[in-house]
């Protein structure tokens, strides 16, 4: 089973609900844990939830596997059920249940045991630690109805093994594409597709450019932050501004992946 995801969100459990004004909630932090740890090694980190209601959280605690798609965006799978799975390898302490009182704060240890057996020709696996408040809070929709909200974090879990960080990424295409026939709100769209061919999890970003060669005028497009596992290939998209001028375009990429000299670069000509 698989269902597209948000990390920090509020299900509703009346339907329909436009806007929700509640004090339901909790906040968690970290919101990622790294362990590099070999076959039959075992680490214990911590993550800080707090309940800043006036009212007691129940919380429930569960795995699950997770990946991204080829946007990019998060996906959440039962747990056990991709290759790289390390839900079972994780365990929470006090336990998969418990409950926070009013405005308490607590530290759960997460401790990550690989085995001795494990598969080291999977540079890398993940976990997805969900905590759920099981006992919904009162809110009220926009339009003044009274509904139950609930609220689910999840932190993700990344592991290595104890090999050096190995991180590459391969181009595969920088295309242009023209905007719908009757789209008006954008001046169409600049499509890189890129394959991460390291051996770690890539938290990069792509900065873009664009150049008039015939005026001389450049414009800067907002960055984009990229997260890919080994092996993911992702579609990365930049609107181009609804009022670009006509004429001919050299399109600017570039790829930070890692370090501050872990860099690639890549142009693209086209004409509006």
């Amino acid at each position: 089973m698989k269902k597209l995801i948000c990390f920090l969100f509020i299900v509703a459990l009346v339907s329909p609900v436009k806007s929700v004004m509640a004090q339901a909630g909790m906040t968690v932090s970290p919101g990622k844990l790294y362990y590099k740890l070999a076959p039959g090694a075992s680490a214990t980190q911590k993550i800080v939830i707090s309940n800043p209601n006036n009212k007691e959280l129940e919380i429930g605690v569960s795995m699950n596997d997770w990946d991204y798609d080829t946007l990019g965006n998060n996906q959440t799978h039962d747990a056990g059920t991709l290759k790289n799975s390390a839900a079972a390898w994780v365990q929470v302490m006090p336990g998969s249940y418990f409950t926070l009182q009013p405005n308490e704060k607590r530290e759960l240890d997460i401790i990550f045991t690989v085995p001795a057996g494990a598969n080291t020709s999977i540079p890398v696996n993940t976990a997805m630690l969900f905590l759920t408040q099981l006992n919904p809070g009162d809110a009220k929709a926009q339009d003044g109805t009274s509904i139950k909200v609930s609220v689910r974090m999840g932190v993700k879990i990344y592991h290595s093994f104890t090999q050096a960080e190995e991180r590459d990424i391969e181009v595969t295409n920088f295309t242009d594409i023209l905007p719908a026939k009757d789209d008006k709100t954008t001046g169409g769209f600049l499509e890189l597709s890129l394959h991460n061919t390291g051996k770690t999890w890539m938290e990069g970003k792509v900065k873009w450019e664009l150049l008039n060669t015939q005026t001389g005028a450049k414009t800067k497009l907002d960055d984009q932050d990229i997260f890919s596992l080994p092996g993911d290939k992702r579609i990365v998209r930049q609107s181009l501004p609804a009022n670009l001028a006509k004429g001919k375009y050299t399109a600017t990429a570039v790829i930070n992946y890692g370090n501050k000299d872990e860099l690639k670069l890549v142009e693209l000509e086209f004409a509006r």
